[in-house]
């Protein structure tokens, strides 16, 4: 594909769906079979995952697995954690930066260009395509310089989407004013997408017209409000749809962190985010998430002791993880001040202190269950797997006091025997949830227009066929496809080469009705093929394919290519088959069966015909397999 390409999801601004529409395109690019990964520059968030190198945003993490590919900080090489109205901490490529954590963001900005570029171009190293997500919106003139979504679009050389969200009103008129203050960079949009639609489509789609008329650029489609739970990477306009099951309440406080590792709950249980006592009162399972800030949300959580106790008392169970645990301790020491200096008096619910320190702890963790009692005691004997983000030492990684069992472990919920052992049943998983996600795009969204404009031809594969690398590899050697003109030469040869594959093209547009011909075949072979025009030198080029399989289609414009060059077609047809045999690879040639007893009219014709049939004859002496192609028909030839 030459260098790597790149497409850019933009939003109206933040909460439009930019996220879950960057993880659908990645599952769904996946599936025809390309190296694809997420690119986020910069993301603000209290929702994060361990990952190779540090910790990431959740959203990103999420996008590698719709990708198909493992988690990296590279893919999102700066994450700012939100410290309230006072500031925020900064983590560069994985890692807290104390130095830029103490940074105003105009002071920060100048220090972030360097490593968000070198991680984009290591990126690019690696894979066929870069689906980048934005941040917020694009036209935020007040803090142009734009870093996140216009200076990483320019050094990616990206195209890009724009979605709005139709649930929150205004989608037209914020799609058309994003558009117009983008000014130079709206020659990047190549598409516009509504988002979270519901009622009667024939109502918005008045708009399509309307843009594309202001604006020049075509609208994509409508994804409808889809019914699909999974982890969101702010969730503070997130409302969990309720189940059947187990009442389950999960007290949001303040600075609630990492509430994304809890949506299997929407499917589980019958699940509510508290922000009140009167909320979580009759709920079976109460949970206390991560929090960013566990010194500031105390206070908060004080109104709740009484409920606490009344549940813990009744014998019901409640999870604390992280934050929500050391909230529960008799004391939170931070003589560091690291992120709020002092000592604050916990509810006591735990016999232990917390100590906050400047070194945090970053490990994805594994641990065996046992010693547990209770609604608790049906987890023993499970291999557990999470992750820990965290400042603060003092607790046990997992521990038991009565009804309560806290723990500094993120992701207890997401395993999929937890889930059966305390619900029942297990959620669908996030694989799952993926696969529909992309389902939705491709039957609502036109991606063959992205295709087209991202410069990837072909059609959209099924999602229950989804195309894979060859393994073990095709059996190097040489395949002649001889038949009619439209006998099917040019499928066949696609079938057999499968998605991965380089096409050598010898012919030229010469005239409207070839340019036409040549679109169309382009069009047909699948996005994931490269393609090598060459019409005369079939040596140099089988050298510059990338792929183990290759195409040459056709062996009959290269001979007439030949002729008008000057170039002996049997000479040069000997130096080919030479090259093939030493290529390792396996080459399928389409060639056109000329004569069948009719004499062209003139002697350059007849001797075009006669040096094609000797082409062709030498080619199947040393083809391993011929084939010749009749109506559609492909009739084995004997060696």
């Amino acid at each position: 594909m030459g260098r790597t390409k790149a497409l850019m999801v933009w939003g109206t601004g933040s909460g439009v769906g930019k996220s879950l529409l960057a993880a659908g395109l990645l599952r769904h690019f996946r599936r025809l079979g390309l190296k694809v990964a997420p690119f986020k520059a910069q993301n603000m968030a209290n929702h994060a995952r361990v990952a190779e190198g540090g910790e990431m945003a959740s959203a990103q993490w999420l996008q590698a697995l719709a990708a198909g590919v493992p988690p990296e900080v590279r893919m999102n090489p700066v994450l700012i954690k939100p410290f309230g109205e006072r500031g925020s901490q900064v983590v560069v490529l994985g890692r807290v930066d104390p130095f830029l954590s103490g940074l105003s963001w105009r002071e920060r900005r100048p220090h972030l260009e360097a490593p968000v570029r070198e991680a984009l171009e290591d990126l690019q190293k690696g894979y066929d395509l870069l689906v980048l997500e934005g941040a917020g919106s694009p036209v935020e003139r007040n803090l142009w310089p734009d870093l996140v979504n216009l200076k990483v679009a320019e050094w990616a050389d990206a195209r890009a989407l724009l979605v709005a969200d139709v649930d929150q009103g205004g989608a037209l008129a914020a799609l058309f004013g994003t558009w117009a203050l983008l000014g130079n960079h709206r020659e990047r949009l190549l598409g516009f997408v509504f988002n979270k639609f519901r009622g009667d489509l024939s109502l918005l789609e008045p708009a399509y017209g309307l843009l594309e008329g202001w604006t020049g650029v075509r609208v994509l489609g409508t994804l409808p409000m889809l019914p699909l739970e999974l982890p969101e990477e702010d969730g503070f306009r997130h409302r969990p749809r309720r189940g059947e099951g187990m009442r389950v309440a999960l007290l949001r406080y303040p600075h609630a962190a990492n509430l994304d590792e809890f949506w299997p709950l929407s499917e589980l249980s019958d699940f509510r985010h508290a922000r009140t006592p009167e909320e979580a009162e009759g709920a079976e399972l109460l949970i206390l998430p991560g929090s960013r800030l566990p010194a500031e949300d105390l206070p908060w959580l004080r109104a709740f002791l009484p409920l606490l106790r009344a549940h813990l008392e009744a014998g019901k169970p409640l999870l604390a993880v992280c934050g929500g645990a050391e909230m529960l301790a008799r004391e939170i020491r931070d003589e560091e001040g690291v992120e709020r200096r002092g000592v604050f008096p916990g509810l006591g619910l735990l016999p232990f202190r917390v100590a906050m320190r400047r070194e945090k702890t970053v490990a994805r963790k594994g641990v065996r269950l046992s010693g547990l009692t209770g609604f608790w005691g049906r987890l023993n004997g499970l291999e557990v797997q999470g992750y820990e983000i965290h400042h603060g030492e003092g607790l046990p990684l997992v521990h038991q006091e009565g009804p309560l069992l806290a723990t500094w472990l993120h992701g207890l919920l997401e395993n999929p025997g937890v889930q059966e052992a305390l619900f029942g049943r297990r959620a669908r998983g996030l694989e799952e949830a993926l696969d529909a996600l992309a389902d939705a795009l491709e039957r609502h969204l036109d991606l063959k227009a992205l295709h087209r404009a991202l410069g990837l031809t072909g059609k959209i594969y099924p999602a229950s066929r989804p195309l894979q690398a060859p393994d073990p590899p095709p059996p190097p050697g040489l395949v002649l496809l001889l038949g009619g003109a439209r006998s099917g030469k040019s499928r066949l040869a696609q079938r057999l080469a499968g998605p991965f594959a380089t096409l050598i093209a010898t012919a030229e547009a010469r005239d409207e009705e070839m340019a036409e011909r040549i679109a169309r075949h382009r069009g047909e072979r699948p996005p994931t093929w490269e393609t090598l025009e060459e019409p005369l030198d079939l040596v140099g080029a089988l050298g510059r394919a990338r792929h183990g399989v290759v195409v040459v289609d056709c062996l009959t414009l290269w001979v007439a290519n030949l002729l008008e060059a000057g170039l002996d077609p049997l000479e040069e047809a000997e130096r080919f088959l030479r090259a093939v045999e030493g290529s390792n690879k396996r080459v399928i040639a389409v060639s056109n069966e000329v004569g069948m007893g009719i004499v062209p009219a003139n002697p350059l014709a007849r001797r075009y015909r006669d040096l094609l049939g000797e082409v062709n004859a030498r080619f199947a002496q040393r083809a391993k397999e011929a084939y010749l192609l009749v109506a559609g028909r492909a009739l084995p030839l004997a060696p």
